[in-house]
């Protein structure tokens, strides 16, 4: 197969619906597949997000809702594909880990992973988070024996007789991985903890649960339940099992949060390598960010939903505003000021000012005829450097290039009063609206990635066949 990119998000609990930082990870992916659409063609594309639905937090959730867990779960699943259908995801496929395609793929790689000898029935003793739905080792929790992600909920003591994967066995073969493949997990900041971690040593881990109430039953054991982080990473590969699909894989390239870099980068690879499939292109681990300051919990009143960003300030304002606050890969901070500010400077007052106001000179003083640049423009030269930033998945230096150009763009504008300049002096007043016309060109096609929902109306106002479009309001600068 010719060059494809397999992009995909987690598959996300459904014990609540998406607030930003779900929609963080979905909107970075989203503007990453967006930017690979336009290199190699809609058809070489493939984006994935879904649900992860075989907890025992889901079968909480039901219980306090008051109805039955399927009824639940496909309530929940609908709310999470609205909410990205709401703010503008372009996903190509939606997998939730209740389908049968998915618990098919499952038990083969479960089956396979257990005739290869590495998984075995053990007794388990252990430190248990019902929040994170895995074991805990005493140095992952704090001082007073609480799970540092999950503080208010209680660590449980259980002693469980489950089946076990032969992690231990892949300790080497994994270091050997990341020897190989410097770049495979970005950024370089995490693969070092990883590493570390691997060099620490491994244990075998549980990967089936007796006691649980739902989830999908082990293939040679139905009195089993097969842990739920196990079968959620398969998720990613059982969206690619059909004729038109396989070949993705080998292309797979994994958006994750940095709180679940070790199952994706320790125990993923591992089972892929004992199943004999070849592993994903690579992993990013992004940051987190704070409100004001502070973690999101629903008890300070403070998770923020995408949706309500959305309906205040659009779906452009909401992607731009989350993606270009801080690096992607470091941790950042929301605050609620300094998103209308943004909106307020760089796309009411920068971009949108920049396509009215040039538009409008353009219809007024060249009756709407765009003068022909005879000398060289840097439109190129501008596209190969944000192309670049993409390339290294640096979605903040995009964004800051973008704005960065449309203040170029303005500071032109305002500096050659073009407007005065045309009535003395007609033929300079030609380059400079030229010029200007060409910075909304290259503006209109860097926002098919970056403004997605804008980038249209820009390409009205841009024009066809030598002549400009009429002007708008692209974004209402008296949003509140």
């Amino acid at each position: 197969m010719n060059p494809a990119t397999f992009l995909t998000t987690p598959v996300y609990y459904v014990n609540d619906v998406p607030h930003i930082g779900h929609s963080y990870c979905t909107l970075a992916t989203d503007t990453l597949a967006r930017y690979e659409r336009l290199k190699l063609g809609k058809e070489k594309v493939f984006f994935l997000t879904g649900t992860d639905e075989n907890s025992q937090k889901t079968v909480d959730a039901a219980e306090k809702a008051g109805i039955d867990t399927a009824t639940y779960l496909k309530d929940m699943a609908t709310k999470w594909r609205n909410c990205w259908d709401t703010i503008g995801i372009s996903y190509n496929d939606f997998i939730r880990t209740t389908e049968s395609r998915h618990v098919e793929t499952v038990h083969e790689l479960f089956q396979k992973i257990y005739d290869k000898g590495d998984i075995y029935k053990g007794t388990y003793k252990g430190l248990y988070c019902t929040g994170c739905e895995t074991f805990k080792k005493t140095s992952d929790l704090s001082e007073d024996g609480r799970c540092t992600d999950h503080p208010n909920q209680e660590i449980q003591q259980l002693d469980e007789t489950n089946y076990f994967f032969r992690l231990s066995a892949y300790q080497e073969p994994l270091l050997k991985w990341f020897e190989d493949n410097p770049g495979w997990l970005q950024p370089k900041s995490r693969t070092n903890e990883i590493v570390s971690f691997l060099k620490s040593g491994l244990e075998d881990v549980s990967v089936s649960r007796e006691t649980a109430e739902f989830g999908i039953s082990l293939p040679m054991d139905p009195s089993h339940k097969v842990y739920v982080w196990f079968d959620a990473l398969i998720n990613y590969y059982s969206a690619t099992r059909t004729d038109s699909r396989e070949d993705f894989w080998q292309s797979a390239y994994h958006i994750i949060g940095k709180d679940i870099t070790r199952f994706h980068c320790v125990i993923w690879p591992a089972m892929l390598m004992s199943a004999g499939i070849e592993l994903p292109k690579g992993v990013f681990a992004h940051g987190f960010f704070t409100v004001n300051g502070t973690k999101m919990s629903k008890s300070l009143g403070n998770v923020i939903s995408p949706i309500a960003l959305s309906e205040q300030y659009g779906n452009d304002a909401l992607r731009a505003g989350l993606l270009s606050s801080f690096e992607f890969g470091n941790d950042g901070d929301f605050s609620a000021d300094n998103f209308a500010e943004f909106y307020r400077t760089k796309l009411a007052g920068g971009v949108g000012n920049l396509f009215n106001r040039v538009t409008v000179l353009i219809t007024k003083l060249c009756d709407g005829q765009v003068p022909v640049l005879e000398t060289s423009f840097e439109a190129k030269t501008i596209k190969d450097e944000f192309d670049g930033f993409l390339e290294r998945k640096q979605l903040k230096g995009a964004y800051d290039f973008y704005f960065a150009t449309v203040d170029k763009a303005n500071q032109r504008l305002n500096e050659t009063e073009v407007w005065k300049l045309a009535k003395v002096d007609k033929d300079a007043a030609d380059i400079i609206f030229a010029e200007l016309h060409q910075y909304l060109e290259v503006l209109s096609e860097m926002a098919e990635v970056l403004l997605p929902e804008s980038a249209p109306k820009m390409k009205d106002m841009v024009g066809t066949d030598g002549k400009v479009g009429p002007g708008g309001i692209l974004f209402n600068s008296g949003k509140e």
